[in-house]
C-alpha cells in the first residue's frame, strides 16, 4: 500500500517497482474555506519534549494561514545529540485523503506531522531565513504539510515528491530536489492523542532525481541501503552531501 500515492491525474503510469506515478495541479489562489482549529498542538510538543528532552524550542507562526495552520517548532542541539529537531503542529489538524479500500483497515494513517533534523550549525532566527539557503527547508515542511489537504490525497511512508515536474533544486546552493518519506522508531513516529487518534511522524529525507529514479525502480530498502554509504544519511540534512546514485 505504501507504494501508491493516491490522487491527482495517473498521467504518467507506473514505475518499475510499482509505483503509480501522478501530477497535480497548480493550487494558487484556491479558495479552501475557513481555517481549522489547531487540536492536537499540545499532544504533538509534550510528544517531542519526552523524545528530545532538555531542548530549548522555538517556534515560528505561520501569519497568513490556508486550510490549515502550520506552525514549525525548532529544537535546539545539546551536548549529547548536536543536532537540531524541526517538526510541524497543525497538518494533523485535518484528516487526509485515503484511498476508500483503505478507510476502515487503515484509518490511523489519515493524520500526519513532518520532522527533519538539521546540522547544529545550520541557523535559526529571522534573520537567517530570509535567505532562502537557510530557509528552504522550513519552507519544504510547510509545503508538504499541506500538500494533501490542497489536492485531496495522502503522503505516507516510502512516497517520494519531487519539486515539481522539473526537478527544481530547492535552492541555488544545492541540487536537492526531492524528497522521501521515512519513519523512526515507533515511539517517536507514533503519537497517540488524548481522544485517541493516531498521528504518524514521518521524517523527511531529500533527495537527487537520480536517488528518485533509482527508488522508483529498485524499492525503497535499495535505496536505503544506498544512503548507508554516506555517514549520516537519513538523519540531518546536508544539502551536499554525496548523490549515492549518480
Amino acid at each position: 500500500m505504501f507504494k501508491k500515492i493516491f490522487g491527482g491525474k495517473n498521467d504518467k503510469g507506473k514505475s518499475r517497482d510499482g509505483t503509480d506515478i501522478y501530477t497535480y495541479e497548480s493550487t494558487e489562489n484556491r479558495n479552501y474555506g475557513d481555517i481549522t482549529k489547531m487540536l492536537y498542538v499540545e499532544g504533538i510538543i509534550a510528544h517531542f519534549d519526552k523524545m528530545f528532552p532538555g531542548r530549548v524550542t522555538n517556534v515560528f507562526h505561520e501569519i497568513i494561514s490556508d486550510i490549515v495552520h502550520i506552525d514549525v517548532y525548532c529544537m535546539e542541539p545539546t551536548d549529547e545529540e548536536p543536532f537540531r529537531v524541526v517538526y510541524t503542529t497543525g497538518m494533523s489538524d485535518l484528516p487526509m485523503t485515503l484511498p476508500s479500500e483503505f478507510e476502515k483497515e487503515f484509518s490511523h494513517l489519515k493524520r500526519a506531522e513532518l520532522m527533519v533534523f538539521l546540522p547544529k550549525t545550520w541557523p535559526i532566527d529571522s534573520k537567517a531565513f530570509k535567505n532562502e539557503r537557510y530557509y528552504w527547508p522550513i519552507r519544504l515542511l510547510k509545503q508538504l504539510a499541506k500538500f494533501p489537504h490542497q489536492n485531496n490525497t495522502w503522503l505516507g511512508y516510502g512516497h517520494t515528491i519531487p519539486n515539481s515536474d522539473e526537478y527544481d533544486p530547492y535552492d541555488k546552493s544545492t541540487e536537492l530536489n526531492g524528497v522521501i518519506l521515512s519513519m523512526l522508531k515507533e515511539e517517536i513516529s507514533l503519537i497517540k492523542a488524548k481522544d485517541g487518534t493516531f498521528i504518524n511522524v514521518y521524517n523527511i529525507i531529500p533527495l537527487y532525481k537520480e536517488e528518485m529514479d533509482y527508488k522508483l525502480e529498485n524499492g525503497m530498502d535499495a535505496l536505503f541501503e544506498k544512503l548507508l554509504e554516506v555517514e549520516g544519511s537519513g538523519f540531518w540534512l546536508d544539502e551536499s552531501r554525496r548523490n549515492v546514485c549518480k
